[in-house]
């Protein structure tokens, strides 16, 4: 990879960091709306409540991965260019079309996939995934 193509993914995980910064957190709504009343008087909207909770919960949790990631690219094009683009595992290069979608991925997509449990199977003792 060269410095043109690096400066070009630079500029697009700086884009793809400020975008996710700037949309900013999932707000997580509180179960309680009135401060007069404890929690929630239907069941069903304590259980819809506590639900969108757990989804902006981990959305934030995503952005936040996300942006590790990013900022772990980043600091990579600075320190160590030659490395951008470079499985960590293996050290093939990593596809261009994948790095295209992905400017942070830091793994092959072969590497990738031995890590990633396959469609379909389930875990078959508790020491399956580590």
């Amino acid at each position: 990879m060269n410095a043109k193509e690096r400066a070009q993914y630079r500029a697009k995980l700086s884009a793809l960091r400020d975008e996710i910064i700037s949309a900013g957190p999932k707000k997580i709504e509180p179960n309680r709306q009135d401060t007069a009343t404890v929690g929630v008087s239907d069941e069903d909207a304590q259980a819809l409540s506590e639900m969108m909770q757990t989804l902006a919960s981990q959305q934030n949790k995503k952005q936040s991965e996300v942006v590790g990631k990013i900022d772990h690219a980043l600091r990579k094009i600075d320190a160590d260019p030659d490395e951008f683009g470079i499985c960590e595992e293996c050290g093939d290069d990593i596809s261009d079309k994948r790095l295209s979608f992905m400017p942070y991925a830091t793994l092959c997509i072969e590497c990738q996939a031995a890590h990633d449990p396959k469609r379909g199977e389930r875990r078959r003792h508790a020491g399956d995934y580590k």
